[in-house]
């Protein structure tokens, strides 16, 4: 007889309450590529700070779909625990080596488009562009 594992406890095997904790489960959690979080510092020609991938991740976390996130720099300042002008720096230098695009929109916070990023992470991983967009380009 083989010993094969319940399909159900396989299942729950993996969910976040057994990876971390059930009390922590009602904040949600972020959806972020493995291979971002071992490889940020090896991008080319720019590798990101351990403050500029913390960006990534906060802004992730307003990343729900294709559509680019459009998180206050206010929000992200108090979850990162820096001030606004950090925040802004880190999108700044982000926008400076071609990974970020930000949308500045009059009376609305800004988008901040991600696909160079992202694209420069598949060409990381693969040697070529990526075969289909991950992110809308800006509206004009």
């Amino acid at each position: 007889m083989t010993n094969v594992p319940d399909a159900a406890a396989q299942k729950t095997k993996y969910t976040f309450n057994h990876r971390w904790a059930p009390e922590l489960a009602t904040d949600g959690h972020v959806q972020v590529s493995t291979f971002f979080l071992e490889n940020y510092h090896r991008l080319k020609p720019y590798d990101l700070t351990h403050g500029e991938a913390m960006f990534v991740v906060h802004l992730m976390q307003h990343k729900w779909g294709t559509d680019a996130p459009f998180p206050a720099y206010k929000t992200i300042a108090q979850r990162m625990g820096v001030s606004t002008k950090t925040a802004r720096r880190f999108a700044a230098s982000l926008e400076q080596k071609k990974y970020l695009n930000r949308e500045m929109r009059i009376g609305y916070t800004n988008r901040f488009h991600l696909n160079k990023l992202i694209t420069a992470l598949v060409e990381l991983k693969t040697g070529k562009p990526p075969t289909r967009r991950a992110t809308r380009k800006p509206k004009p």
